[in-house]
């Protein structure tokens, strides 16, 4: 069985997120910082800015995308399927269960896979998953300075905004 260290190591990770939110005067429940979804975002993050620069680069997202394919491609024929895909996860389906939104969490893998997979056939390959990860780099990068910070990454990272749009559509 091939080895998947560095996927379930942030899966790990991010299984330790915390999970916060407050009550406001008008007894709608506000995210915080902590609200465990957030953190989960922020984990990728900081695990993708491993020099500790408070932004990450398409190169950052590239080092990290070659790990993940490889993770997702248990078989290692160098294509990841949709079942190959929706196997990995980095919290985001605990967070999903945890807020009663499982049914739309299950939605979210799917637009993305779609996305992602550039021709349509079914498979994903390591240059689709490349060419997608540099356009959703470039499309969160709302100053245009080639950097993503943590919020950018947060808020336009389309991965970030698919999951957040199943987890907590409020948000």
């Amino acid at each position: 069985m091939k080895t998947k260290t560095h996927a379930l190591m942030l899966t790990g990770l991010f299984a330790m997120a915390p999970f916060t939110v407050t009550a406001q005067s008008n007894d709608t429940v506000q995210p915080e910082q902590g609200i465990e979804g957030r953190a989960v975002g922020e984990t990728i993050f900081d695990s993708l800015d491993a020099n500790r620069r408070a932004t990450i680069h398409v190169g950052d997202i590239e080092k990290f995308r070659a790990s993940v394919f490889s993770g997702m491609d248990y078989d290692t024929n160098g294509k990841v399927t949709y079942t190959e895909f929706s196997g990995w996860d980095p919290g985001f389906a605990r967070v999903a269960e945890a807020e009663g939104r499982s049914d739309a969490y299950t939605t979210a893998p799917k637009i993305i896979f779609a996305f992602w997979d550039r021709n349509g056939d079914g498979d994903l390959t390591q240059p689709e998953m490349r060419s997608s990860l540099s356009s959703d780099v470039r499309r969160a990068d709302f100053d245009d300075d080639g950097l993503l910070t943590r919020a950018e990454f947060i808020q336009g990272f389309p991965l970030m905004a698919a999951m957040r749009a199943a987890i907590r559509p409020d948000l």
